[in-house]
């Protein structure tokens, strides 16, 4: 099939949500079942950044309306097609959605001109005998591209990350939104994104099965937008086994793979020797990560009492950061059990989940999951979204299960969850656990399938 994935974000190059790694993964496993993927993403900071080669096109493109801009070609290392579209002042900007907390004011405008530039692109190829077969919008920045397409035969699939995501406009933006029919994205007084997303798009997915049933429950006002359509399909995502491997990864201290975890302990040690922690091999090193302030702020509520327990512990940063004095005083606190790392890179986060015997979640992260279990890092998540997806919860003789999950997210639930883990590892059957956590498939191959399937039956209706 001929697919034209459509984002905002595209890992490493852009990186503000898990839409990111979907769009990047994705398009890699589309194209490893031989399917021809292009993926059109506004012209962004990051790509540059990172030394990609892109060629501009001589001729520019044309929106509805006059407006004219320049796009460029390049191609991923996966060898699915880049097309970047240069759309000066809008997204020539660090973030995606928003800085400090607040969201760009000009987003309407943003999201629409992208939306409004996919489907000038959709026309072009069209009128070239190159027919796109399906658009595949991921995001809010892309939530509009449904509702751009509509005056096209092209059929359109969205894929919904998250609902707190930045889909609301202020009513100032119905005048900048540059569509004439504002009623698909009236939700509740306000205008929303994905409000259009939902109601236009001929097929939407999800990530988790939790959000696919949210979304289907009949007191969700989103819900109502689906109604006499394709009801929501859960897509769990998976991860990029050329890269998360550990029995291959060259970024770590020394490989390992489900077999064989022996070599583990050298990553462990490495760890606590890098960041200065007792060098204490036999007792768990955790590796607990946040994402936001309220995530962090309630992993610094329950921190006295983890660090009751004989551990060692790596509080990583990934969406937000401790205050350097409050991390300073902490780490006086429990000098030789605490260190803080923020804003790792991705092999630095390999390395973490190589070196840990447990990794500890809070609201978010399933992506990160995934990797963790790879690692032989056993999870101990908030039952969420994915993270109910991605992880089995363990039952008291360790015999079923990948992992620890935990109701409430509150210090008392989440040291609860750990509690838990802890005895585990305590345990002769902790080695079982791990390996059976390294052997689940969590690859893209299955999951790339199944958006094949939803493609094939929203254009051939089989």
């Amino acid at each position: 099939m001929d697919i034209l994935l459509a984002t905002a974000e595209l890992a490493p190059y852009t990186n503000d949500t898990s839409g990111a790694e979907i769009a990047s993964a994705l398009s890699k496993a589309l194209r490893q079942l031989g399917h021809k993927v292009t993926v059109v993403a506004p012209r962004q900071p990051g790509f540059e950044e990172s030394g990609l080669l892109a060629a501009r096109r001589l001729t520019p493109l044309q929106l509805q309306g006059g407006s004219e801009f320049h796009v460029l070609d390049s191609q991923l290392p996966s060898g699915a097609e880049l097309v970047l579209l240069d759309l000066p002042g809008l997204f020539d900007r660090p973030r995606v959605y928003g800085e400090e907390s607040a969201d760009y004011p000009d987003n309407g405008k943003r999201f629409s001109v992208f939306a409004r530039a996919v489907a000038a692109l959709c026309a072009q190829r069209l009128e070239q005998a190159k027919p796109t077969e399906v658009v595949h919008a991921l995001g809010a920045a892309a939530a509009l591209v449904p509702l751009a397409l509509r005056e096209q035969s092209v059929p359109t699939v969205f894929t919904l990350c998250d609902l707190s995501e930045h889909a609301v406009l202020p009513n100032s933006a119905r005048a900048e939104l540059g569509f004439g029919d504002l009623s698909s994205l009236e939700l509740g007084g306000e205008l929303n994104v994905l409000a259009s997303a939902l109601s236009l798009a001929g097929a939407l997915t999800c990530p988790s099965l939790q959000l696919a049933r949210e979304l289907s429950e009949a007191s969700s006002r989103l819900a109502a937008l689906r109604e006499g359509r394709n009801p929501p399909v859960a897509i769990p995502s998976g991860v990029d086994y050329a890269v998360c491997n550990p029995a291959t990864d060259t970024a770590l201290e020394s490989r390992f793979d489900a077999e064989d975890t022996a070599n583990k302990g050298r990553c462990k040690v490495a760890a606590l020797r890098k960041f200065e922690l007792e060098l204490e091999a036999e007792r768990p090193l955790i590796v607990a990560c946040f994402e936001g302030d309220a995530d962090r702020d309630r992993l610094l509520e329950a921190l006295p009492e983890i660090l009751k327990n004989d551990v060692g512990l790596i509080v990583v940063g990934l969406g937000a950061t401790i205050p350097a004095e409050r991390a300073s005083a902490l780490r006086s606190d429990f000098a030789g059990d605490l260190a803080f790392v923020s804003a790792p890179d991705d092999a630095t986060l390999r390395r973490l989940y190589a070196a840990a015997d447990l990794a500890f979640f809070g609201d978010g992260s399933e992506q990160r999951q995934l990797f963790a279990l790879r690692y032989g890092a056993v999870p101990i998540a908030f039952a969420r979204g994915g993270s109910s997806d991605a992880i089995v919860d363990c039952d008291a003789e360790l015999s079923t299960g990948t992992g620890f999950l935990f109701d409430e997210l509150t210090a008392a639930a989440s040291a609860g969850g750990l509690a838990r883990a802890l005895t585990a590892y305590g345990s002769p059957s902790f080695g079982k656990l791990r390996r059976r956590a390294m052997r689940q498939d969590v690859s893209w191959d299955r999951p790339a399938r199944r958006y094949a399937q939803v493609y094939r039956k929203l254009v051939h209706g089989a």
